[in-house]
């Protein structure tokens, strides 16, 4: 990656790596989602978005000119992803937006309209209109070839009153979810599974499979295809109440964690969706609520930790079996302002793999902000074994 040298620079909280400083200012900026892409696959463009106390739109930045422009325009009147995180007034649907990493567009919702545009500005479309009585409620996907969006929807009524009782408390209450598909190439249009249970994330897993979750009545992984028509249950929840929390589809598998076990362990683990092998271990004793971070390869393992409201990121450099486990702290303590999902970290790798995308907070203007942070130094973790 070229990366502008105009950034500002700066140390990271105790362990003094480099970080680049890659969007400033008293709005709050955040990546799409770090499931997903959020930057093109050439490493030039990273796709953001910028919250005002009350707008939310979509931004990109070269990441080689340091220039910064608006790509949306949407006027959406309720833009919250509920009950994940905090209002953000009118504009885009927040965190339900797409990087097409084959076309270097962005599929976005205002509203019930779907809408693509080029990452230059040009060709901003709808794409297809949800009925008037349909809501998007999740967090959406590419398949792994480029051809499919992939999108969580939910009758709207129900959702409202599930909403007005406590949305997560009463998951069972909900009706009427779709798990639907539009093909970027031909316009067909796919509804693959229907479920009375809210869906939160769908992800790519390989070329034409997809991961989504959460059932009503548990954390956990489903998988499904881009046929639809069926899904199964892959890592549920275990004797001792742990449930995969966050997941994330990698070639070697799928990296993820187990929290809310009973005796306080947090696991990580990595699981293969074809022979349904999985490997678990144990994660430091201290880790709190934590994200693992994404490679798109699953070879570096990093995560996010935090407890009592500190955050840090921290990088398993070597695992093993009989030994204890050695651990690299990428950064201390690094506060972040705000609250919901604007307030993670939400670590990915770059795809030059020399840095961690990150959201940060900015003690200047006491906002969250994207950061750069360099992991050029590290190789790739040691011990994680094949399933």
């Amino acid at each position: 990656m070229n990366i502008w040298k105009g950034f500002k620079r700066s140390s990271a909280p105790e362990s003094g790596r480099n970080v680049i400083q890659l969007t400033d200012g008293k709005e709050t900026c955040y990546p799409l989602y770090y499931f997903i892409s959020t930057i093109t696959a050439d490493g030039r463009f990273l796709v953001y978005h910028r919250a005002k106390a009350d707008e939310v739109q979509i931004h990109v930045l070269d990441l080689v000119s340091g220039e910064s422009r608006r790509l949306t325009h949407a006027s959406a009147p309720k833009t919250q992803w509920i009950p994940w995180c905090v209002e953000s007034g009118k504009g885009v649907l927040d965190h339900r937006s797409v990087l097409d990493t084959k076309a270097n567009c962005l599929i976005y919702f205002d509203d019930n309209k779907v809408r693509r545009v080029n990452l230059d500005g040009t060709d901003d479309q709808i794409l297809f209109s949800m009925a008037d009585d349909r809501i998007a409620i999740g967090q959406n996907c590419m398949t792994g070839n480029g051809e499919w969006f992939v999108y969580i929807h939910h009758d709207r009524e129900q959702f409202a009153k599930m909403v007005e009782l406590g949305c997560w408390k009463h998951r069972y209450l909900s009706k009427g979810t779709t798990l639907a598909a539009f093909n970027m190439r031909t316009g067909e249009h796919r509804a693959l599974i229907n479920m009375n249970s809210p869906i939160h994330h769908v992800l790519p897993c390989e070329e034409e499979g997809l991961i989504f979750c959460h059932p009503a009545t548990e954390n956990g992984m489903l998988l499904t295809d881009i046929r639809g028509g069926w899904y199964t249950h892959m890592r549920t929840q275990d004797e001792f109440g742990g449930c995969v929390c966050h997941y994330v589809p990698t070639r070697r598998g799928i990296a993820y964690e187990v929290l809310g076990r009973k005796n306080g362990e947090v696991l990580s683990g990595l699981y293969n969706p074809k022979t349904h092998q999985r490997y678990e271990f144990s994660l430091p004793t201290e880790f709190g609520y934590t994200h693992t971070g994404r490679d798109p390869e699953g070879l570096l393992w990093f995560y996010e930790n935090e407890v009592k409201g500190m955050h840090d990121l921290r990088f398993l450099a070597r695992h093993s079996c009989a030994e204890e486990d050695q651990w690299i702290r990428l950064t201390g303590n690094w506060p972040t302002y705000g609250g919901g999902q604007k307030s993670h970290f939400h670590p990915q790798l770059t795809p030059d793999r020399k840095w961690i995308l990150m959201t940060g907070g900015d003690a200047a203007t006491e906002t969250n902000h994207l950061f750069l942070l360099d992991i050029a130094d590290l190789n790739n973790t040691y011990g994680i074994p094949e399933v």
